[in-house]
């Protein structure tokens, strides 16, 4: 299998040597500054499973 031909203007290719930039915006430009906190998944400490995985029989 092959990957799609990709357009090298919008899709240039990845130089796996080159370090990662600090700034984020640089590898996705027009997205957010900073990203939202993560959301909150229940824990048996939380009092119980609501809306979690049910626990094995």
């Amino acid at each position: 299998m092959t990957g799609p031909d990709l357009d090298p203007e919008q899709y240039p290719p990845i130089d796996p040597r080159e370090p990662v930039p600090d700034d984020a915006g640089v590898l996705l430009p027009g997205g957010p500054d900073e990203l939202p906190e993560a959301p909150h998944e229940p824990s048996p400490d939380d009092g119980g499973n609501a809306g979690g995985v049910r626990e094995p029989a």
